[in-house]
């Protein structure tokens, strides 16, 4: 792969990328359906999880799908006891989302079945290359975050 200019390895990187995810989604969603809990409400649980308390208009935006679908999503979790709604004082069309400790369980048992799925594809690494897998990784995240913060 020496030599490879930056488009050869975008793509590169678009075809086996996809490929990659699928196979680790696929071990993923097994044990989310086991849960019965979606992908996408997974994603809103381990956001909220991960970042706090959320709005629902900034939830809907950080997963890029209308309000009113959001609002179905919450309302599913909401049903199943994993998350919990909290109004503002001040203006209670307001809507702050909050995990709900059912709903802190679940991600917690996803997180641990996550972290075996991931232990034994990498498992297959050796150490230098897991080293040299997440030190990349980190570097891309603080590339992200400076450009999303231009």
């Amino acid at each position: 792969m020496k030599g490879h200019s930056v488009s050869e390895f975008a793509k590169n990187l678009v075809a086996v990328l996809p490929q990659v995810m699928r196979g680790v989604l696929r071990r993923q969603n097994d044990a989310l359906t086991t849960g019965k809990v979606t992908p996408q409400q997974f994603l809103v649980l381990d956001i909220i999880y991960t970042e706090g308390q959320q709005k629902m208009s900034r939830l809907a935006g950080t997963l890029a799908i209308s309000l009113p679908a959001m609002t179905g999503l919450i309302e599913r979790l909401h049903k199943m006891g994993l998350i919990k709604r909290m109004y503002e004082e001040n203006d209670r069309r307001v809507i702050r989302i909050a995990l709900a400790p059912k709903g802190v369980e679940v991600v917690k048992s996803f997180r641990a079945q996550r972290e075996k799925i991931i232990a034994e594809i990498f498992g297959e690494l050796s150490e230098k290359d897991r080293e040299e897998y997440l030190k990349i990784l980190f570097k891309i995240k603080e590339i992200i975050k400076k450009q999303e913060e231009k």
